[in-house]
């Protein structure tokens, strides 16, 4: 297993795509928390809206994560690289589990970072402009900064589970963007309108995002953050499954 993970770490990092993503999905955070913090009025800054502000902008960060967990999977269907792949280690499951950690493993690594890194610069600025915070003075805050990095690791492996699925990339990234930031939304307007309570529940992504809502469990339209985080990662190994079982049944 070791020699699999390996090789799949060295297919990972190979990519220029994947660089790039990495680059963007660190810098957007960064430079909007940079631009935030020294931009607005002083009176305003404080420990509660800064840590908002870090989860907030790190989602995007997973969803770039998550564009790489796609791409990682379906680049390979793509290319046909996938078939000497098997033909090197004909237990498909070793390659779909080690490709699994491995992508998971760099969201959860470039989100951990990614948060370290936006709150450790925001606070300066912000203890320059003589207004301190400390995380340790928002209720639930650390919960929710840990909770983006588990986010961002499930996003990846939900990308990697859609693209063993779909086997093309533009339609895997685009079901992977589109799904969250218009179809559950569209979905929860419409279990509204005829009448369900509190239709967010019922949607795995908007739910997930609750991971790294520092004010999770006092908003009833949603699930708190532990039943969240379950739901959405219990729906994303399902599809990691259902791929899994497709591509030891289909030709590669």
């Amino acid at each position: 297993m070791g020699g699999v993970l390996r090789s799949e770490w060295i297919k990972l990092r190979t990519i220029r795509m994947n660089w790039v993503l990495v680059i963007i999905a660190v810098a957007f955070p960064v430079t909007v928390g940079v631009l935030t913090t020294a931009l607005q009025g002083k009176e305003h800054i404080n420990s509660k809206d800064l840590v908002g502000l870090v989860t907030g902008t790190s989602v995007v960060t997973a969803l770039l994560l998550g564009v790489i967990g796609a791409s990682s999977i379906t680049g390979e269907f793509g290319f046909g690289t996938i078939r000497p792949t098997f033909a090197a280690t004909p237990r498909r499951t070793k390659v779909i589990v080690a490709k699994a950690i491995v992508t998971t493993a760099l969201a959860v690594v470039v989100e951990a970072i990614v948060v370290v890194v936006v709150y450790g610069i925001c606070s300066a600025i912000a203890s320059s402009r003589d207004r301190p915070v400390s995380v340790s003075d928002v209720p639930g805050g650390k919960e929710a900064m840990i909770g983006v990095i588990v986010f961002a690791g499930i996003v990846s492996l939900l990308g990697y589970g859609l693209g063993l699925l779909v086997r093309n990339t533009p339609a895997t990234i685009a079901i992977l963007l589109v799904w969250p930031l218009v179809v559950e939304n569209l979905i929860a307007g419409l279990l509204s309108a005829v009448g369900v309570q509190h239709p967010v529940k019922y949607l795995p992504y908007l739910s997930g995002i609750q991971l790294g809502n520092p004010d999770a469990g006092t908003d009833h339209d949603f699930l708190s953050r532990v039943p969240a985080g379950l739901y959405f990662g219990g729906v994303t190994l399902a599809i990691v499954l259902l791929g899994a079982a497709l591509t030891h049944r289909r030709d590669a």
